[in-house]
């Protein structure tokens, strides 16, 4: 059995409705709700800006590894990465999850880096299993590099198999 509505903390869900006046669970339609989605992404935005500043006290430099684009990380995983107060961002732009060639590596970068403060570097995460030969692998490259990236960091494993 499945429930109709969504579930959400009772503390978000009173954190929400202190800022906007609303329950989520009163919204027709709570994931579609541009307030609720700002709403999330700001709560995520917070924690992870809170931890970076602990562990950028420690002396460590704060980095991540995230959804491809800014567009896709906000639809897909309410990761506002472009608001994180990270020294880098290392985006997966894993062109075959997405059923892409390896030129749209390019233009994720290039959303990436458009949508980055100029000083916070962007790191393009090439997936290794989805570069089949040198040659592949030197073209996805030379797409980070052409849309912005200051450099690659490089992924491996084995490649989840879709549910059938």
């Amino acid at each position: 059995q499945t429930c109709a509505l969504p579930i959400y903390c009772p503390a978000c869900r009173a954190a929400f409705r202190a800022e906007a006046g609303i329950d989520p669970l009163e919204l027709p339609d709570p994931p579609a709700d541009r307030a609720w989605r700002r709403f999330r992404w700001n709560a995520v935005t917070r924690l992870v800006n809170e931890l970076a500043e602990v562990v950028r006290g420690q002396g460590r430099v704060v980095t991540a590894s995230v959804f491809p684009t800014p567009a896709i990380a906000r639809r897909l995983v309410r990761q506002d990465w472009p608001a994180w107060n990270l020294d880098a961002v290392l985006p997966m732009v894993y062109h075959g999850f997405y059923e892409e060639p390896v030129a749209w590596i390019r233009d994720a970068v290039a959303e990436g880096v458009a949508a980055l403060p100029a000083s916070r570097p962007l790191y393009a995460g090439l997936y290794l299993p989805d570069l089949s030969d040198e040659a592949a692998f030197a073209q996805a490259v030379a797409a980070a590099r052409a849309g912005g990236a200051r450099g690659v960091a490089l992924f491996g494993g084995v490649r989840p198999v879709p549910a059938r």
